[in-house]
């Protein structure tokens, strides 16, 4: 990459169906050079982080839901894509939350959220020019995930219930990857059940793409085998 080169327009937006390995491949684009501002702590239940931007999780993502009357967690009421309403001027508020962070501009800067899934069109929109990471795992996994973590299991512990938010996610993910073959867009698709199985290439390539710095080792490291649960 260019130092030189103006990144702001280009963000890496992470996203994926909650409880599929989002944070994990946010933290290791972060860990490759991407920047990620003021986010989540970890705890329990993601020991190694969030790595999602709180400002943005609350100031846009949530915002948003609310006004769409919809669930601010993304969960029990969802948007429809094809109802999504044209937001104008969102990219500049944006980056004005970055810079108070301390966003200069001279690197990618990567935003994770699972709910940008449900207003991907908004996002593309405010940032043509974004590369998109969505993250897949097997449902299984999803599902087994979403009965076990509690703030997961506080909307439901009721596995068709699960089955079903899965599927709604699954359905906007699938229309993102088409949007992104008929336009040429950057639409990146990771599995996470390989990255833990050991299948970090896959990664490696897309380190490659998005213009960051790959470390093999550091990333064989950060990837936490014990916190991955098979079903």
């Amino acid at each position: 990459m260019n130092p030189s080169t103006d990144q702001r327009d280009r963000p890496i937006l992470v996203t994926g169906m909650a409880r599929s390995g989002t944070s994990m491949v946010a933290g290791l684009l972060a860990l490759s050079g991407a920047w990620v501002g003021r986010t989540l702590a970890g705890d329990p239940h993601n020991p190694k982080g969030y790595f999602e931007n709180l400002a943005l999780r609350e100031g846009v993502t949530k915002r948003l839901l609310h006004a769409l009357d919809c669930d601010p967690l993304g969960i029990s009421k969802l948007p429809e894509l094809a109802a999504l309403p044209q937001v104008e001027g969102l990219a500049a508020p944006i980056l004005a939350a970055l810079e108070k962070q301390g966003y200069a501009g001279t690197r990618p800067w990567l935003f994770k959220d699972a709910k940008t899934a449900l207003l991907w069109p908004i996002w593309r929109t405010a940032f043509p020019e974004a590369r998109w990471v969505i993250v897949r795992r097997d449902e299984s996994g999803i599902l087994a995930s979403c009965l076990r973590t509690p703030f997961m299991r506080q909307h439901s512990e009721d596995p068709d219930f699960w089955r079903a938010v899965i599927a709604a996610y699954r359905d906007r993910l699938d229309a993102l990857v088409a949007w992104g073959e008929e336009s040429g867009a950057a639409v990146h698709e990771i599995d996470s059940d390989g990255l833990v199985a050991g299948d970090l290439e896959q990664l490696a390539g897309l380190v490659a793409a998005l213009g960051l710095h790959w470390d093999a080792e550091a990333a064989g490291r950060f990837v936490a085998r014990e916190h991955w649960h098979d079903g």
